[in-house]
């Protein structure tokens, strides 16, 4: 259990109870916060942490994870957006119109090993046996007749998050590497829930907070 931006000592006293069962349970209650306070108390694991720093340990963590092989990637083809296709020189989604005439804006794409470019499920969630693939680049025609590289935002994410190495996300968010590499492999071999309260909207750019730790 990851206390993150949460303070259920005072905040969920109703329910903090199963925090202090789940421990007794074997549950690894981590709290990471700039302060110790009284959730803090009640965990196993307390986290220091600069203010405001939370996107960059939560990036460092997700580096970590797919750098070691630890993500889930069976959930992250058919539960993410992480395998659909993008337009390396935009950035964008490729979308139905771009590929052909009267295309839908909602049809997505990605790329299969069997079938090249393919159209993403609309109706389901399930992946077949024709997996999307994740690491990549590839040539796609556009409806005017252009070819344009497209990758995956799984591809991208990992461009991104080499900004993020353990190293140096500690020098931003003053987490050692080590407690970053420990928190990530944990959370990923482990069943993990982030208890996380209503602090982070109150940061600028607290969503994109969020968004990094949802990530995890």
């Amino acid at each position: 259990l990851l206390l993150w931006h949460s303070n259920p000592g005072y905040t969920w006293i109703p329910y903090h109870h199963y925090i202090s069962e789940a421990r007794y349970k074997g549950a690894h209650v981590v709290a990471i916060a700039p302060d110790v306070n009284a959730g803090a108390i009640g965990a196993e694991t307390f986290v220091p942490i600069q203010p405001g720093t939370d996107a960059a340990l939560a990036l460092a963590m997700c580096k970590v994870i797919i750098d070691e092989g630890l993500a889930d990637v069976g959930f992250v083809r058919s539960q993410t957006d992480l395998p659909l296709l993008v337009v390396a020189d935009t950035g964008r989604f490729l979308r139905g119109h771009d590929v052909y005439s009267g295309g839908l804006e909602d049809q997505f794409y990605w790329w299969t090993e069997g079938a090249g470019l393919t159209k993403a499920p609309r109706g389901t969630l399930f992946v077949g046996d024709d997996a999307p693939l994740l690491d990549g680049s590839w040539t796609a025609t556009l409806a005017d007749g252009t070819e344009v590289e497209v990758t995956t935002v799984w591809e991208m994410l990992r461009r991104r998050l080499e900004d993020y190495t353990p190293e140096l996300a500690s020098q931003v968010c003053g987490v050692h590497p080590e407690v970053i590499r420990s928190l990530a492999r944990e959370a990923s071999r482990r069943r993990t829930k982030i208890l996380e309260g209503y602090n982070a909207p109150k940061y600028y750019h607290g969503d994109l907070m969020e968004r990094s730790m949802a990530l995890v």
